[in-house]
């Protein structure tokens, strides 16, 4: 039996940091890791206000161009993807995208993605498009074990927004608190998603809705 990561990538392996790392080094400013400590999370944007201020100032002064920073140009976050290879190899599970970067690719091609950024774990999925992630995520639990008529030992998700569309249904399953501005996929993520490995998962005794 296999454990499977149903894994988002903005929010999780993205964050505020590695967003504004990549504003304080393209405008040559200053910065380092503690300007976006836990003392921070509830500023604006959870960054230190004094770096933000300079990255404001820089940018209305137009001497630089903007960094490319949208949508698959959004970077990743280093420390997010050491932690999430921790998660991988310590619970020995494989990657089931869930994110919106899934779509308009096919799995090698996914696989090239998160090679390219670090990431360690090989993907084996990915979900199609349901009315709700939740949904999404059942329907390919329920695909996969009809395929191959074999039961899944246990899941682990993680997504940002799992308040949104996935607790409904697999909140026993989201490894909780995690956002950009809290930078992601952070270290003690790890410990929770261990926990959440050793449960043990029955895709019938969840109640699809």
């Amino acid at each position: 039996m296999k454990k499977y990561l149903f894994l988002d990538i903005d929010g999780v392996l993205n964050s505020h940091r590695s967003l504004f790392s990549k504003y304080a080094a393209h405008y040559n400013i200053d910065h380092s890791i503690s300007d976006w400590s836990e003392k921070y999370w509830n500023c604006v944007d959870g960054t230190n206000p004094e770096l933000m201020d300079k990255i404001d100032e820089v940018r209305k002064s137009k001497k630089f161009s903007l960094p490319k920073v949208f949508m698959f140009d959004f970077p990743f976050d280093i420390y997010c993807i050491e932690n999430c290879n921790r998660i991988i190899e310590e619970n020995n599970c494989e990657i089931i995208l869930i994110s919106s970067w899934r779509k308009g690719r096919d799995l090698k091609e996914i696989q090239e993605l998160l090679e390219g950024v670090g990431l360690k774990g090989k993907v084996i999925g990915k979900t199609g498009v349901e009315e709700t992630r939740a949904l999404e995520i059942y329907e390919w639990i329920e695909s996969y074990q009809d395929k191959y008529d074999s039961k899944i030992e246990s899941i682990c998700i993680l997504d940002d927004e799992h308040a949104h569309d996935i607790d409904y249904m697999f909140d026993y399953y989201t490894v909780k608190d995690m956002t950009s501005m809290r930078n992601g996929l952070r270290e003690n993520h790890i410990k929770e998603s261990k926990k959440i490995f050793n449960k043990s998962f029955d895709i019938n005794q969840i109640e699809k809705k």
